[in-house]
C-alpha cells in the first residue's frame, strides 16, 4: 500500500489533524494524508488529499518532496512524504466526516503526543524534524 502526507508550515508549525473516533486509527493525530487514488500519481495524490483535509489548494510549484519512506512490520507501506511552506497563515478548513480537529503543532510539540497515528514519531525522526 502506498501513503502519502503533507507537512503544511507556517510560521515554524504545521498542521495535524484528530480523526474522528469511528475512522481506522481513530482518536490520533496525523498529518493530512491519504492513499493514492487508481490512476493517480503520488504528487497528485498529496496536493488532492491537502486540499480535501485543509482546504488549501497548494501548486505543484509548492510541493517538496521529502521522501519516500517504509514503515510498518506485520503490513508494510510506503508513505510518500512532502512539505509545503506558507508566507501567509491558512484558515484551515477540515474534512468534517474524517476529522474533529485540527492544530498547528512544532515538530517537538507533536513528539510528545501520546496519540499519534502509528510511525509519526518514527516520521519526525526520519524526516530530521526532530533528533
Amino acid at each position: 500500500m502506498n501513503l502519502v502526507g503533507t507537512f503544511l508550515w507556517h510560521d515554524g508549525k504545521f498542521v495535524i489533524v484528530l480523526r474522528h473516533p469511528h475512522k481506522p486509527t481513530g482518536n490520533t493525530w496525523g498529518l493530512p494524508a491519504g492513499k493514492i487514488e487508481p490512476g493517480e500519481n503520488q504528487d497528485d495524490a498529496a496536493l488532492r488529499e491537502l486540499f480535501e483535509e485543509t482546504g488549501y489548494r497548494a501548486t505543484p510549484d509548492e510541493l517538496q518532496h521529502l521522501g519516500d519512506f517504509e514503515f510498518g512490520d506485520t503490513n508494510p507501506y510506503i508513505f510518500a512524504t512532502y512539505e509545503v511552506k506558507l508566507d501567509t497563515a491558512h484558515d484551515v478548513h477540515l474534512e468534517e466526516s474524517a476529522h474533529a480537529e485540527y492544530a498547528w503543532v512544532t515538530p517537538e510539540e507533536c513528539n510528545t503526543l501520546d496519540n499519534l497515528v502509528p510511525d509519526f514519531h518514527e516520521l519526525l525522526r526520519v524526516v530530521r524534524y526532530i533528533v
